[in-house]
C-alpha cells in the first residue's frame, strides 16, 4: 500500500469512476483504493438503499471488509433521499478524505449524483423536493386529504395560463432592469425584517388561503420569482416563501447569483474521471451473464422477500404498485412486477414458469437499455457538454478482461500518480465534443473568459462577471505569479 503522504503534492484529486453498468466499476474503484490506501464514495441511488444486495449488484461482503464504503446501505426502504442530500453528506467525507491526505473515490451509475458533487449545479431549481433551504420538520404533507380538496378546488383556468405567460414575458425585462441597476431588491434591513414577519404569519397559516392568495403574496414579496411560479403550483410558491423566510434573501436572487457559477468545477485541477468502456455486443453479453447469475445468487427470492415486505401491502389495500420512486426503480422490479403478484402455486404452474422467463428476458433487455443510456449520459453531460468546464476524462477499454491489469487498472494507477506527483502522464484524456448548433440553440451569446477558464452566457452576464470580486481575485493572483515568475534585471 502506498504512503499517499510521502508522494502527495498540494492537491489531492477527486476520482470519478464513470461507466456503464457491466464494465467493472466497483471492481476498479477496491483495487484504486486499495493502492492508495483510500475510501470509496458510493454514487448509487439504489444501493445507498438496505437490501436488495442482489438485484442492485452492491460491492461484496468481502469488497467491503477489506476498503470502507461509505453511503451504502444507509437508508430503509421507505426513507426518501434527494441529490442534495446526497451532495451534502458526500461533500463532508470528501473534505474529510482530503483532509486526512486521502483521495476520495467516487464510484457510480447515478449520474446526476456525479454532478452535483462535480459541479456547482443549481440543484435547488430542479426538483419540488430538491431545496437546500428547506426545513424538512416543517415539510408540509402535500398528498394530505386537505390539500387534496385544495388542488380539486383550484384547478387551473384559461385566465391562469394567461396570467402565467404574461408573468414570464417579464421576467426577462423585470430582471435585466435589477442588473442594470445593480442593486438589491430585498430593501433595508428594518424594511426586509417587517416583511419578513408579516410573511411568517402569513406563511404560518397557509393552509387557510387559496392558491392564488399565496402566489398574490409571493408576488409581493419577490415579484421576480413570482413570475415564473404559475399559482396552482403551491409547494414551490411555498418553497419561496421559505427560503426567504430562513436566508433573509430573495429566492430569484440567490438563483440569479448562483448562474454566474452554473457549470463551474467545484474542485478546479483536482478532478480527474475514468470511464470505464466495453464493446456493445461484448457488454451485452456481459449483462445477459450477469443477470444469470443473480439468479443463481437469489434473486428471485430476494424480490419476493422485498415485494412481500414493502409492496404487497399497496396492491391488498387496491394501490397499484409504484416503480417509480426510491429503491423500487430498481431494475428488476417492474419487469417482475406480474410475476411477484403470482400465488405460489401459479408460480409453479407452466403459465407461472412461462411469466417468469419472460421477466427474464425483459430484465436482461432493460439491462442492456440501460447500459446504452448510461453511455449517452456521460458522453452529454461530460464530453458534449456546451456550457461546462469539462475536467479531464480518460477512457479505459474493459472489452477483454484478460487484459485487465494492463489496460485498466495499471493505466488508471499510472493516470492518478502522474497527477498527484504533478509529473507528465503516458496518456491523454479524451477530447471535447462540443456540438456548436447547441451553443446558440438559445439564440444567446456565449464569452469565455480565458481568466478563470470559464463560458458565460450572455453579453450581461459576461459584463458582471468581469467586474465580480471573483474574476478580480484570480486575475490578481494570476498577475502577481507571472511578476514573480519574470527575471530581475
Amino acid at each position: 500500500m502506498m504512503a499517499l503522504r510521502s508522494v502527495i503534492s498540494s492537491r489531492i484529486p477527486m476520482v470519478i469512476i464513470l461507466g456503464a453498468t457491466g464494465t467493472g466499476k466497483t471492481k476498479l474503484s477496491v483495487e484504486l483504493a486499495q493502492k492508495f490506501g483510500t475510501e470509496i464514495i458510493s454514487a448509487d441511488s439504489m444501493q445507498i438503499y438496505k437490501g436488495l444486495d442482489v438485484v442492485t449488484a452492491k460491492a461484496s461482503v468481502q469488497e467491503r471488509e477489506t476498503v470502507k464504503h461509505h453511503l451504502l446501505d444507509i437508508l430503509e426502504p421507505h426513507q426518501m433521499f434527494t441529490v442534495v442530500d446526497f451532495r451534502n453528506r458526500a461533500l463532508k467525507i470528501i473534505d474529510n478524505l482530503t483532509e486526512q491526505g486521502k483521495i476520495p473515490v467516487i464510484v457510480g451509475g447515478t449520474h446526476y449524483y456525479i454532478e452535483s458533487i462535480v459541479y456547482k449545479i443549481l440543484v435547488e431549481d430542479t426538483d419540488d423536493t430538491e431545496v437546500l433551504l428547506w426545513d424538512k420538520s416543517r415539510k408540509r404533507d402535500f398528498d394530505s386529504k386537505d390539500n387534496d380538496e385544495i388542488k380539486r378546488k383550484k384547478t387551473a383556468t384559461d385566465d391562469d395560463v394567461k396570467r402565467e405567460d404574461e408573468l414570464s414575458k417579464s421576467i426577462a425585462k423585470n430582471q435585466s432592469v435589477l442588473e442594470e441597476q445593480g442593486t438589491s431588491r430585498e430593501g433595508s434591513g428594518e424594511d426586509r425584517e417587517i416583511v419578513k414577519a408579516e410573511l411568517q404569519k402569513f406563511f404560518d397559516n397557509e393552509n387557510q388561503f387559496s392558491n392564488e392568495e399565496i402566489h398574490a403574496k409571493l408576488h409581493s414579496v419577490d415579484p421576480v420569482m413570482a413570475a415564473q411560479l404559475h399559482p396552482n403550483n403551491r409547494r414551490k410558491v411555498l418553497r419561496s416563501m421559505e427560503v426567504f423566510l430562513k436566508s433573509g434573501r430573495l429566492h430569484s436572487d440567490i438563483l440569479a447569483e448562483q448562474k454566474l457559477s452554473e457549470g463551474e468545477l467545484r474542485r478546479p485541477g483536482s478532478t480527474v474521471i475514468l470511464w470505464l468502456k466495453c464493446e456493445q455486443s461484448v457488454l451485452d453479453k456481459r449483462l445477459d451473464a450477469r443477470v444469470d447469475a443473480m439468479l443463481e445468487e437469489g434473486l428471485i427470492r430476494e424480490l419476493l422477500d422485498f415485494h412481500d415486505r414493502h409492496n404487497k401491502h399497496r396492491i391488498q389495500d387496491g394501490m397499484a404498485a409504484d416503480y417509480t420512486k426510491g429503491v423500487f426503480q430498481t431494475l428488476g422490479f417492474k419487469e417482475f412486477h406480474k410475476y411477484l403478484i403470482l400465488t405460489e402455486d401459479q408460480r409453479q404452474s407452466e403459465d407461472g414458469k412461462k411469466l417468469l422467463q419472460l421477466s427474464i428476458d425483459n430484465m436482461k433487455a432493460a439491462t442492456r437499455r440501460y447500459a446504452r443510456r448510461q453511455n449517452k449520459i456521460v458522453r452529454g453531460r461530460f464530453l458534449q457538454h456546451p456550457f461546462r468546464q469539462i475536467p479531464p476524462v480518460y477512457e479505459l477499454d474493459t472489452t477483454d478482461i484478460t487484459s485487465w491489469e494492463e489496460n485498466v487498472k495499471n493505466k488508471a494507477e499510472t493516470i492518478i500518480s502522474s497527477f498527484l506527483n504533478e509529473t507528465p502522464c503516458d496518456y491523454e484524456p479524451l477530447k471535447l465534443k462540443i456540438d456548436e448548433e447547441k451553443k446558440n440553440i438559445d439564440g444567446k451569446s456565449y464569452n469565455y473568459c480565458e481568466i478563470c477558464s470559464r463560458l458565460i452566457i450572455g453579453d450581461k452576464t459576461y459584463e458582471i462577471h468581469l467586474k465580480s470580486n471573483r474574476h478580480m481575485k484570480v486575475l490578481k493572483k494570476k498577475t502577481n505569479n507571472i511578476n514573480q515568475q519574470e527575471p530581475t534585471t
